[in-house]
């Protein structure tokens, strides 16, 4: 009787230590959320420069006809197109298979 009795009783003491351990990082997992939202919402309120907002047609629009000359003849623009595409066709490969690959 007295060995069901320990044995009751260090099982109750390991569930407690469980039970303390899960709280404590359920603790640390809510202050580091916390910490993650707050720099979140500190970045999403930099504001976005003016130049992104009006696009790539206009940053390449304002720009020097030498400048212009030397941006193509290295091929920016088709790799900013072959960039895109790449990026369309993640996004579609992850629309099509419902976001789980």
């Amino acid at each position: 009787m007295l060995k069901d009795f320990t044995e009751w009783l260090l099982k109750l003491i390991a569930k407690l230590f469980t039970a303390v351990w899960d709280f404590l990082s359920d603790i640390f997992v809510s202050i580091l959320e916390g910490v993650v939202n707050a720099f979140v919402s500190l970045i999403a309120s930099i504001p976005m420069p003016g130049w992104l907002t009006a696009g790539l047609g206009g940053l390449f629009g304002s720009m020097d006809s030498g400048i212009l000359y030397i941006v193509s003849a290295c091929g920016v623009p088709a790799a900013l197109a072959i960039v895109g595409g790449g990026y369309a066709f993640r996004m579609l490969r992850k629309i099509f298979t419902l976001f789980q690959w």
